[in-house]
């Protein structure tokens, strides 16, 4: 199977600082060779990217690459179904990174590596089950690690900081599968949705979501974009920002690791790019949505603590920093204004916000949160009083029995408070372009099960639709879906049609819903057959003409051939 290079992982950090002038050849440089050791990896020569990955940590030693690369490698040798060398690699990494973004893919690769070295040798007598090694928590980091859905009973029991997924953290009595199926008869409620403030009647959108594009120059570029053309593409949905450790655009000429791709005071600036692709998709008959974060455009060497959100940690039971901007403090919103305002001054169609638009059931604990809901509720939303026995599961992660009422009105009130900044930010874009276009990432869960939307994520849809959004970005992830909540294939496509039917049910007009098929599986870098996206577009497709976006879009998935379903849908 054909695989996608590992940069299309959007990895986030905290940890923000600026690179000196004399070390941007160097970055550059490993870059260079991280790109072609990627491309190398997936082109199945794993010899010449062991070589590759080798020769970056051993030219740029400081590189925040030389860990994915230490990653790489091991990744190399499983492949090459060399085990021994592919357990050394992997242990390699987990000790001198055991706080890696990597550490639990590599903790993975331990598991696979000893299980085939045991395969290997069946004659010897089982040695006791091996623990897979997620990463320990960094104080203050909402740690992803959770026991591997085929082999649960050999994830280590140790204690970690709750991070909602989806099945993990349930309300009292609720087994989300069930309440699924039973969900399914329902016919959802036609809400009050606003019209779009651009002014603009929707449009029907088919769009490729860029991730990375593989150009070196604007003239390649051009080549990849009529190609989707043909494909049957009229709109791109371009990243606009950079995280430290995503692949950068080979046509840029980068001046930081990270930051953002437009002129602007408020980030660092990766490189003005941004003015270059919007006069080329624009003269090949096609439009742009720059793909925006929120509270994760934390960029910058110098971010004050109080700027940071805040959760509760079930373990410690205590207040610590989170990942991400503090969206109650007046300078965080002045400076996200700043940007959106700076961004919205190129001629681009519209703009997604990325799904980091959201807080999980345990942030945000703020000062600033903290006393804006006293002063409207009357009492402060301590945990004591929000969470119903938390207790620490076999898999290691704490789990909530249930919550109370206080914590449904405090989450609730979390969900009004991010699409009041949504709508600062869109008013900041439109100073310049009032009809600029606006599109908002939603979990599937807000829509198939609103109670675990905003339990999970502060995002109920009735408050979404109040805002006047071009459209509604329903990230309608059926592999994620089958990893998350140990579903089949059958049974994850089901749930994504239900979704788009209560989604077109709710908001109306078919075209204000984008449904995001995936194309790409983020986990495995595997290529999606043709085949499995095919089945999900149809049954998505039988429930009305919705706009489609295809993510993360790359070269290796034949989406011309995709393009008679959804023209035939319209006819």
């Amino acid at each position: 199977m054909k695989k996608l290079a590992g940069g299309l992982i959007v990895i986030f950090s905290i940890v923000c600082f600026t690179l000196p002038a004399q070390g941007q050849d160097s970055s550059q440089k490993a870059g260079e060779l991280y790109d072609s050791g990627m491309e190398l990896f997936h082109s199945g020569k794993y010899d010449e990217a062991i070589e590759t990955f080798f020769k970056l940590i051993d030219s740029s030693p400081t590189s925040k690459l030389v860990s994915y690369s230490q990653f790489m490698i091991g990744q190399c040798y499983l492949k090459m179904e060399k085990y021994e060398a592919a357990l050394k690699q992997f242990n390699l990494y987990l000790k001198t990174y055991p706080d890696g973004d990597r550490a639990k893919a590599a903790g993975q690769g331990i598991t696979i590596s000893e299980e085939k070295l045991k395969q290997e040798a069946p004659l010897q007598p089982a040695p006791p089950p091996v623990p897979s090694r997620p990463a320990p928590p960094t104080p203050g980091t909402i740690v992803e690690t959770k026991p591997a859905p085929e082999e649960p009973k050999k994830m280590e029991p140790k204690i970690i900081v709750e991070e909602i997924k989806r099945v993990e953290v349930k309300p009292a009595a609720r087994e989300p599968e069930k309440a699924e199926a039973k969900a399914a008869p329902e016919e959802a409620k036609k809400l009050d949705v606003k019209p779009p403030l651009s002014g603009e009647k929707p449009k029907r959108r088919i769009c490729a979501q860029i991730f990375y594009f593989d150009a070196t120059s604007l003239e390649e570029m051009e080549k990849k974009v009529k190609e989707l053309k043909n494909a049957g593409v009229d709109t791109l949905i371009v990243r606009v920002y950079q995280n430290r450790g995503d692949r950068t655009y080979k046509i840029a000429n980068l001046q930081h690791e990270e930051g953002v791709y437009f002129k602007t005071e408020y980030a660092p600036v990766v490189a003005d790019l941004l003015g270059d692709l919007v006069e080329l998709v624009h003269r090949n008959g096609l439009e742009i949505f720059a793909w925006m974060t929120t509270r994760f455009a934390n960029y910058g060497s110098e971010i004050p603590p109080e700027y940071r959100c805040k959760m509760y940690n079930f373990g410690t039971k205590k207040i610590e920093p989170a990942a991400g901007f503090n969206l109650f403090h007046p300078e965080v919103l002045k400076r996200l204004k700043g940007l959106y305002r700076d961004l919205g001054r190129y001629s681009i169609d519209g703009i997604l916000f990325q799904d980091d638009l959201i807080l999980k059931h345990n942030e945000d604990f703020s000062p600033e949160a903290t006393k804006a809901f006293l002063q409207e509720f009357g009492y402060a939303p301590h945990p004591d009083i929000l969470y119903v026995d938390p207790y620490l599961s076999e898999g290691g992660k704490y789990l909530i029995k249930s919550y109370t009422d206080q914590f449904r009105t405090w989450a609730n009130w979390k969900s009004r408070w991010l699409m009041d900044v949504a709508g600062q930010l869109m008013e900041a874009a439109r100073e310049s372009n009032p009809k600029m276009k606006f599109a908002i990432n939603l979990y599937f869960e807000a829509i198939s099960n609103p109670s675990n939307g905003v339990t999970w994520f502060s995002q109920a849809l009735p408050e979404v639709v109040k805002r006047g959004f071009d459209y509604y970005s329903v990230m309608a992830y059926h592999r994620q879906a089958m990893r998350d909540q140990h579903m089949d294939e059958k049974k994850a496509i089901e749930l994504m049609a239900e979704v788009a039917r209560k989604a077109v049910q709710s908001v109306g007009d078919p075209y204000q819903v984008m449904m995001k098929i995936q194309i790409v599986d983020w986990k495995s870098y595997d290529v999606v057959p043709r085949g499995e996206a095919e089945r999900v577009l149809e049954k998505i497709l039988e429930q009305g003409e919705v706009s489609l976006a295809f993510v993360p879009y790359t070269e290796l998935f034949p989406l011309q051939l995709l393009k008679k379903k959804w023209a035939t849908s319209s006819k």
